[in-house]
C-alpha cells in the first residue's frame, strides 16, 4: 500500500529477465502474496526490495529497516506455520470468501434442527461441527465459536418430544 500497489507485472519487469539471478515472475509474485504458505527468505527480501524501489519520492521507505521489518514478521509465520494447517473444508472457505456465509447456514442449520430432530444428541453433534469449524475460522475464543461448544454440550440420550418430525 505504501507503495502504490504496483501490478506484478510493473515488479516483474523491474525485478530482469528470466535469465538474470533475483528475477521474480508474476506467478512467484502471485504465489508469494496469496498462499498460505511461506515464500523462501531470499524470495521474500528481493520482492520487499523492488517495493522499496518502487516506493513514491514523497515516501521514501529506507530498505534495511524495512527488511528487517518483514523478517521478524517471516520469522513469527515460520514458527506459525508448524501448526497444523486448517482442514482442507477452511481453506478451500477462506479462499472464497464464503466462509462466514457457510458458517451461518450451518447455524441456521442447527437451531432450525433444535425445533426438528428428537435426538439432543444428534442437535448437539452440529453443535460440535459448527464449534471445530467456528474456532478455526475465527479463533478459539470468539463468541461464536464459546457459544457452540457450550450448546454442544448440552446431550442426552433419550428422545425429547417435539411438534416436528425428524427431517
Amino acid at each position: 500500500m505504501s507503495v502504490g500497489r504496483p501490478s506484478l507485472s510493473k515488479i516483474s519487469k523491474i525485478s530482469g529477465t528470466p535469465k538474470e539471478p533475483g528475477y521474480l515472475s508474476t506467478s512467484t509474485m502471485s504465489y508469494v502474496l496469496s498462499e498460505p504458505r511461506l515464500p523462501d527468505s531470499e524470495t521474500m527480501q528481493r520482492l520487499i526490495a523492488l517495493l522499496v524501489e518502487l516506493a513514491p519520492a514523497g515516501r521514501k521507505l529506507d530498505l534495511d529497516e524495512t527488511t528487517r521489518r518483514f523478517l521478524d514478521l517471516w520469522e513469527k509465520a515460520a514458527r506459525a506455520e508448524d501448526q497444523p494447517l486448517p482442514s482442507p473444508r477452511v481453506q478451500a472457505l477462506r479462499k472464497t470468501g464464503n466462509a462466514h456465509l457457510h458458517l451461518a447456514n450451518e447455524y441456521q442449520k442447527a437451531e432450525c434442527m433444535e425445533k426438528t430432530v428428537f435426538s439432543k444428541n444428534t442437535v448437539a453433534n452440529q453443535w460440535d461441527y459448527i464449534a471445530r469449524l467456528a474456532g478455526e475460522l475465527l479463533g478459539e475464543d470468539h463468541p461464536d465459536a464459546v457459544e457452540a461448544r457450550e450448546r454442544a454440550e448440552d446431550r442426552e440420550e433419550q428422545p425429547r418430544p417435539t411438534g416436528g418430525q425428524l427431517r
